[in-house]
């Protein structure tokens, strides 16, 4: 993913600082960073989104992680305790998915 927002860069901004007499280390400065970033950090916040979700599956199946406290809870029958966990999870969930949300927005 990050190889192909390096491939779609607009190099005509990249032509016109060589054409203007900007060395490489400039080029990369001023060129080409300030068009990968913003989808480099969005991508990134995304990513850490969605690892934030499977977490809570992956430790229900046995990988370890938030699930694993369900399961916990579920085998020693503590339902109140669960139902604390999940929406501790859920509202977790929501609040980065509105940050996560917003920030890319600002960012893009």
């Amino acid at each position: 993913m990050f190889s192909e927002i390096i491939e779609s860069i607009d190099m005509q901004v990249v032509e016109a600082m060589q054409a203007n007499g900007a060395n490489r280390i400039q080029i990369l400065f001023y060129a080409v960073m300030p068009q990968i970033i913003p989808e480099f950090l969005s991508y990134a916040i995304y990513r850490f989104e969605v690892d934030i979700r499977a977490s809570s599956i992956l430790g229900i199946v046995g990988a370890g992680g938030i699930g694993t406290i369900i399961i916990f809870a579920s085998n020693n029958r503590n339902w109140n305790e669960m139902g604390t966990i999940l929406l501790a999870i859920i509202i977790v969930v929501t609040i980065i998915d509105f940050a996560s949300a917003r920030i890319r927005r600002k960012i893009v």
